[in-house]
C-alpha cells in the first residue's frame, strides 16, 4: 500500500525533485519536463510528427488524472487524520475512493482510445511501461540522492 501511495505521489507531484527539494523551481520543472519528453519519445519511438500530436493529448490526460489524484489524497488525509469515525463515514470514504478510481479508469480509457486514433496501437500499448520505467528511474534517483545527503 505504501508503494502505491508513493507511486501516486510521484505521478501526481511531477517527480522526485518535488519530493526531495520541496517545491520545484521553474528551471527544475522545465528540466524535469524535458527529461520526461526525451524519455517517453525514445521509449515509444515517436517520430517528430507523432510527438507533436501525442504530447498535448498526454499532458491533457495527466492534468485530469492529477486533479482526481489530488482529490483522492485529500480524502484519504481527511479520513486518516480523523481520530474516530463512525462506520458509515468509512463506508462513505470507500465509496468516494472507488468512484475516484472509476473516474481515473474512464480518463485513461478515453485518452488511450484517442491516442490510438493518432498513433499506432503498439506505441500506445508501450505507454504504461514507459510511465513505469520513468517513475522507477525517478525513484532510484531519489533514493540515491537521499542516501548521499545522509
Amino acid at each position: 500500500m505504501k508503494n502505491i501511495i508513493l507511486l501516486l505521489l510521484l505521478l501526481a507531484g511531477g517527480g522526485s525533485m518535488a519530493v526531495a527539494q520541496g517545491k520545484l523551481t521553474e528551471e527544475k520543472r522545465k528540466e524535469f519536463e524535458a527529461q520526461k519528453v526525451a524519455f517517453f519519445t525514445q521509449e515509444l519511438d515517436l517520430s517528430p510528427s507523432e510527438a507533436a500530436v501525442f504530447w498535448p493529448l498526454y499532458n491533457e490526460m495527466r492534468k485530469k488524472r492529477r486533479e482526481i489524484e489530488g482529490q483522492m489524497r485529500k480524502g484519504a488525509n481527511e479520513v486518516n487524520k480523523a481520530s474516530a469515525l463512525a462506520e458509515e463515514k468509512y463506508a462513505e470514504a470507500i465509496g468516494k475512493k472507488l468512484a475516484w478510481e472509476d473516474e481515473l479508469q474512464k480518463i485513461k480509457k478515453e485518452y488511450y482510445q484517442r491516442m490510438t486514433g493518432i498513433l499506432p496501437a503498439s506505441k500506445v500499448w508501450r505507454l504504461g511501461e514507459a510511465e513505469r520505467k520513468f517513475q522507477r528511474q525517478l525513484f532510484e534517483k531519489l533514493c540515491c540522492n537521499s542516501a548521499v545527503k545522509k
